[in-house]
């Protein structure tokens, strides 16, 4: 399917908000404990996803000065909760807003690039359709055999 890391990322954002929010209303340790489990799950299918995605978005030119620019709100969010005596409940309830917040953001970013990318296009192979990536296996397989190569070296070309 078309986009599956971003498709991923908009559920793991919204359920791991609704993990921080079931944490600041609840008094229950079961479910909190369950509630944290569950996004530590999310954690993990995280950066994976998010990997994949600024690799197919960011230019590899110019990610390493947008990585860096990444790091600016990142580090705005972490002084203002070590200089800020915010209670345990409300730290997770603002951590509930911005991930609730990111789960919105990625899925304007999914509709951008559902528009952006016109159908049949497979954003993970680089914007190539499926027609000319047959297309470029069909010739590396000719230039197989053209050359000598054996058939399972053609086969594996194709793979």
């Amino acid at each position: 399917s078309k986009y599956r890391a971003e498709r991923l990322a908009v559920y793991v954002f919204f359920v791991s908000s609704l993990c921080f929010l079931f944490i600041s209303m609840t008094k229950n340790e079961t479910v909190t404990f369950v509630a944290m489990n569950v996004f530590e799950i999310g954690v993990g299918m995280y950066f994976p996803s998010m990997g994949t995605m600024k690799s197919s978005i960011v230019p590899e030119t110019q990610r390493a000065a947008i990585y860096n620019l990444y790091r600016i709100p990142l580090n705005f969010i972490v002084l203002t909760s070590l200089l800020t005596n915010l209670t345990p409940r409300v730290s997770f309830m603002v951590c509930f807003g911005m991930l609730l917040t990111a789960s919105f953001l990625q899925t304007c970013l999914l509709r951008k690039r559902d528009i952006e990318s016109p159908q049949g296009t497979n954003v993970e192979l680089g914007g190539k359709d499926a027609e000319d990536e047959k297309e470029e296996n069909q010739e590396l397989l000719a230039n197989d055999t053209m050359t000598g190569d054996n058939e399972d070296d053609a086969k594996v070309s194709m793979v």
